[in-house]
């Protein structure tokens, strides 16, 4: 086959260019240190590569979402701990106020302790974190909890003239209406008399009220008289996604804390309606029933920080996780730095060999052999 000139210089060219792209692609190893720079260089482990990829995005979005979750837990763990101290702080006023050697005054400043206690733990349970309340199941824009000091409607009957109690002690004076089963109004100081401290009321003898009747007696307290949930429920879950299609629960409702074994509230009101009316033996009867709900707050307690190294668990196994894929990643798509030199040095070398060949080549000419 003759060999033109023409020939000859495409072939060099051809070389020179094909010299010049691998030092181009050695020379981009170097610069990215990446070893697969476009797809057809290493189908396989650039699919390998993408799959980790995607698993870590995944992995730090559950990683955020066990960030918030502690964050939560974090923030709310001193509100539950508070309540907790409420309630051995409860625990303390009754033992005391149960003591035979209590005065009725001495009790009355015992229950105003307890009025603050009932404030203090109706303040916690509206605990707001981020602009959400806390203890509301999944109703977090609204207030759970909210105070009463009317009563209204509560029934009594009267069969003597002795004094009945009421539901609760303290009652603001002038605030009892009495109504009859159709309605009509009885008159204080006439058909029936007020003990506003002990929270008691009987009928007068010759007033209008009869004896084997029910009654329905309203009025106001000067304490709180009852805690109302203000939200259909806060058994609603909040829960954050941790794996996929794991999700784990990072709240817990107002009613698991102060409705589930008995009503925290009511036991408070309970206590300090007995030491306003200066009942001793009463007090002391709500002693096991506050040791109940200390247990059962401890236990609430106890779970909540199990929430959390559950949480912190799941983090630190994503981590683990997360440096494991990573590496892996580095495996199917860094290029080996000492490797990639040594390469690039060795193109530099043939693509400057190809040059110099390249011009002694192109400078022969006819002249060059009869001269």
């Amino acid at each position: 086959m003759r060999v033109t000139g023409k020939m000859i210089r495409q072939r060099i060219l051809n070389n020179t260019n094909m010299a010049m792209e691998r030092l181009q692609f050695a020379q981009t190893q170097l610069a990215t240190g990446k070893r697969i720079l476009k797809p057809s260089d290493d189908p396989l482990s650039l699919s390998k590569a993408m799959r980790a990829r995607a698993i870590l995005t995944d992995n730090r979005q559950f990683l955020r979402n066990i960030e918030d979750a502690l964050s939560w837990l974090d923030n709310t763990e001193p509100e539950v701990d508070a309540m907790v101290t409420v309630i051995m702080e409860l625990k303390e006023i009754a033992i005391e106020g149960a003591s035979d050697t209590k005065s009725a005054g001495q009790r009355q400043v015992l229950a105003g302790q307890v009025e603050d206690l009932i404030e203090r733990l109706v303040g916690l349970a509206n605990t707001r974190y981020g602009g959400k309340y806390v203890f509301a199941g999944t109703y977090t824009t609204t207030p759970p909890y909210s105070t009463n000091r009317a009563v209204t409607g509560e029934t009594a009957g009267f069969p003597g003239l002795e004094f009945v109690e009421l539901d609760h002690a303290g009652i603001t004076e002038g605030s009892v209406t009495v109504r009859g089963a159709m309605g009509e109004v009885y008159t204080e100081g006439v058909d029936y008399q007020v003990d506003p401290a002990g929270g008691r009321i009987r009928r007068l003898e010759g007033g209008a009220m009869g004896a084997g009747d029910t009654y329905f007696v309203s009025y106001e307290t000067e304490g709180i008289s009852s805690v109302t949930l203000d939200v259909p429920g806060t058994d609603g879950d909040l829960v954050r996604e941790i794996a996929p299609r794991l999700h784990e629960k990072i709240n817990t409702g107002g009613e698991e804390i102060f409705a589930s074994r008995l009503d925290i509230f009511d036991l408070l009101i309970t206590v300090r309606n007995e030491l306003q009316r200066n009942n001793g033996p009463g007090v002391n009867g709500s002693l096991d029933d506050i040791e109940a709900g200390l247990d059962h707050m401890a236990s609430v307690l106890s779970d909540h920080g199990m929430k959390q190294n559950a949480f912190r668990l799941a983090g630190s196994r994503l981590e683990s996780e997360m440096v494991n894929l990573e590496a892996l990643i580095s495996g199917y798509e860094d290029a080996d730095m000492a490797e990639v030199l040594v390469r690039f040095q060795t193109e530099q070398i043939a693509y400057e060999s190809a040059l110099a060949a390249a011009s002694q080549i192109m400078n022969t000419s006819l002249i060059n052999f009869i001269t």
